[in-house]
């Protein structure tokens, strides 16, 4: 098994968009990547650039960080050339890494946009090292752009930044000097794909938190009146329900929060997001944490302070209603 540690840079509008560009809002224009062994040593590299057929020019922010022109690209190779060698260059029995957790999906929705065949049928697990990176030094993942990594860690930046080629250079340095327990904590899951069947439906647990992911449905109906999907679990012990200390609320009809108590494994935080896939599917991602009963009793207070907040609201537009009649 190899590791593909690989960057995308892509174009993008820079006002108002078309019916054309609606449909895909970033362009790739280059791809760059860093294979590597299973010990982690770098047995070849891959860069290209790609002639966009979406946009006619470069967006100005695009153009002055990459230090590049449209005319750079107009003798390059289309995106489904270039996407083909890099999937061929890549092999079957590969891990992608990526900063952060869009490039797999852009990937995806570029090759979505052509009619190419997918990279998969489902969800691809991959290592998000920004997030790794966090867990790393204690951090949260959004506050750390790559530089700021490579220099905290003491990189020699012996190359620019800011292509694709060389993000993935460094992003696949700062792998080498990650401990290995860090991966085992830091998988991602790219969920372009959603389970294609109940069967396969995500269900991942990592020391003391379990993530669950649905496959998709038409409506949310189908997944709000499901005891099964909306049920609150214990992943250690393999529970299917427990009794709820706090039912589930929202604020929002899209993010749910709630708490319940196993009795072998204590506390669990629980959090449920509503979401759609880009193929206009209904999901669910439900994170379940063990916690402390006091991580129980601040879930309540937030519950009644929603509760509080709703009730006021509905007062002053009723007060409201009533002064105007």
């Amino acid at each position: 098994m190899n590791y593909v540690v690989f960057d995308l840079e892509w174009n993008q509008p820079s006002d108002g968009k078309t019916s054309r560009e609606r449909d895909l809002l970033f362009e790739i224009i280059e791809i760059g990547a860093v294979k590597l062994d299973s010990e982690g040593n770098k047995i070849a590299e891959f860069s290209e650039t790609i002639k966009p057929q979406v946009y006619n020019k470069l967006n100005f922010h695009i153009q002055k960080m990459l230090g590049i022109r449209m005319s750079d690209l107009k003798h390059s190779p289309t995106f489904p050339i270039v996407a083909k060698r890099f999937l061929k260059w890549c092999g079957d029995d590969v891990i992608f890494c990526t900063w952060g957790s869009q490039d797999l999906t852009e990937l995806q929705r570029n090759i979505s946009y052509y009619d190419m065949k997918p990279m998969s049928d489902g969800p691809i697990m991959f290592y998000n090292l920004q997030k790794i990176y966090a867990d790393h030094i204690g951090g949260e993942a959004q506050a750390y752009n790559l530089e700021s990594a490579v220099d905290n860690l003491g990189i020699t930046k012996d190359i620019p930044f800011h292509r694709a080629y060389a993000d993935a250079y460094y992003t696949a340095k700062i792998m080498a000097m990650m401990n290995k327990d860090c991966f085992y904590k830091g998988r991602s899951f790219d969920l372009y794909h959603l389970p294609l069947s109940e069967k396969e439906e995500i269900y991942d647990v990592i020391d003391s938190e379990s993530l669950f992911v649905s496959k998709g449905y038409t409506d949310r109906s189908e997944i709000t009146g499901n005891r099964k999907l909306m049920a609150m679990t214990c992943a250690k012990c393999k529970k299917r329900s427990l009794r709820p200390k706090v039912r589930w609320f929202s604020s929002n009809s899209k993010l749910y929060y709630g708490a319940a108590v196993c009795m072998v494994h204590g506390p669990i935080k629980c959090r449920l997001k509503l979401k759609h896939s880009d193929q206009g599917l209904v999901y669910i991602e439900k994170t379940m944490t063990y916690g402390t009963y006091d991580d129980i009793e601040e879930i309540k207070s937030r519950k009644k302070r929603l509760k509080e907040k709703t009730a006021k609201i509905a007062a002053e537009k009723k007060m409201a209603e009533y002064k105007e009649s």
